[in-house]
C-alpha cells in the first residue's frame, strides 16, 4: 500500500514542478515582451500588417538618427513597405519635418541614402517585432525638440521627441 502513495506523491510533485515551470516561462515571455521600450510615436503600415513604432530619435552633433520597429498586428503576413529608393522617392518620401523645415536623408560617399535600401516586414505569431528601419538625417537646431517622420508605406509619425547625446 505504501508504494502507490509514493508513486502518487512523486507524480504530484512532478506535475507541480512542471506547472510552476510553465507559469514562470509564461511570465518571463510576457515580461520580455512588456520590457520593450515604450514607443515615441506610432503609425500603421499601409497594408495594416504591423504598427510602426519609433523607438529612438537621437541627435548627436549634426546627425539625427531615427529607429523604428514594426509590431505585428496580423500574424503570418508579408508586407512590402518599399522596394527601392528612386531619386523622386528620396526627394519626396523620406524626410523629417522639423518646425517648418524639411530634412532629407543624409547620403554616403556613393550618393546612397543612409537608410535601408528596401524594406519588407514579416509578421509571425509569437514574435514581438516584424522588422526594423533606421534613417540618418541632418540634425535640426537644438531649440527643435520634436520632429515628424515620413517614409513610404507608413503613416506619418508625428511628435517624435528628440534625445540629445
Amino acid at each position: 500500500m505504501l508504494k502507490p502513495i509514493k508513486t502518487a506523491a512523486l507524480a504530484c510533485s512532478l506535475a507541480s514542478a512542471l506547472t510552476v515551470a510553465g507559469f514562470s516561462h509564461g511570465a518571463f515571455a510576457e515580461e520580455t515582451q512588456n520590457s520593450l521600450p515604450a514607443p515615441l510615436a506610432v503609425g500603421l503600415t499601409n497594408g495594416g500588417a504591423a504598427e510602426a513604432q519609433v523607438v529612438e530619435a537621437v541627435r548627436r552633433d549634426d546627425i539625427l538618427t531615427i529607429k523604428l520597429r514594426f509590431k505585428p498586428l496580423a500574424p503570418g503576413k508579408l508586407e512590402r513597405i518599399y522596394d527601392s529608393i528612386s531619386e523622386s522617392d528620396y526627394q519626396n518620401s523620406f524626410y523629417v519635418l522639423a518646425g517648418n523645415k524639411k530634412h532629407l536623408l543624409l547620403k554616403d560617399s556613393n550618393d546612397q541614402p543612409l537608410t535601408n535600401p528596401n524594406l519588407v516586414i514579416k509578421t509571425q505569431k509569437d514574435s514581438p517585432t516584424a522588422g526594423s528601419w533606421h534613417g540618418r538625417f541632418p540634425a535640426p537646431p537644438k531649440e527643435i525638440t520634436e520632429v515628424s517622420l515620413t517614409i513610404p508605406g507608413v503613416e506619418t509619425l508625428d511628435a517624435i521627441k528628440i534625445t540629445d547625446r
